[in-house]
C-alpha cells in the first residue's frame, strides 16, 4: 500500500513537471530587446511607445541605452552603430526583419512620424508588434 502511494506520488510529480515544461516551451523563448536612442524628447517619445508595445508581451527583457552613455560604447561597436540616428532597436541581436514580405530595419523614427522626415524609418509600431508576436509565439 505504501509502495503504491509513493509510486502514484512520483508519477503525479513527473506529470506536473512535464506539463510545466511544456507550458513554458509553448509560451516562447525570452526575447532580448535593446533600444539605443539619442537623448532628446522626440527619440525618448519613440522609446516610451516601444516600451508600451513590449509590455504587451510576457517574455520581453527590455534594455535601454542612450547613444550618449559612455557605458554603451561596447554595444555600439558590437552592433556597428556609427551613423547618426535617433533610435535603433535590436531584438535578439537583430534589427533587420521581414514583415508581410517587406524587409525592414528597426532604425530611426517610425514611418509616418512627422518629426524630422529625413530620419523616417521603414518600420512602425504595428510592424514591431508583428515581429514580437512571431518571435514570442504569443497570439
Amino acid at each position: 500500500m505504501v509502495y503504491r502511494t509513493t509510486l502514484y506520488t512520483v508519477m503525479l510529480f513527473a506529470l506536473v513537471s512535464t506539463l510545466a515544461m511544456l507550458t513554458q516551451t509553448a509560451r516562447g523563448a525570452d526575447i532580448e530587446m535593446e533600444i539605443f536612442y539619442l537623448p532628446h524628447r522626440p527619440a525618448e517619445a519613440v522609446v516610451a511607445k516601444v516600451e508600451q508595445v513590449a509590455a504587451e508581451f510576457n517574455n520581453v527583457n527590455l534594455k535601454k541605452f542612450s547613444f550618449a552613455d559612455p557605458g554603451a560604447e561596447k554595444l555600439l561597436k558590437k552592433y556597428n552603430l556609427r551613423d547618426h540616428m535617433p533610435v535603433a532597436i535590436f531584438i535578439n541581436g537583430k534589427n533587420n526583419f521581414i514583415v508581410n514580405g517587406n524587409r525592414m530595419n528597426l532604425r530611426n523614427f517610425p514611418k509616418g512620424d512627422p518629426f524630422v522626415p529625413m530620419f523616417a524609418g521603414e518600420w512602425d509600431y504595428k510592424d514591431l508588434r508583428l515581429i514580437l508576436t512571431e518571435i514570442s509565439g504569443e497570439k
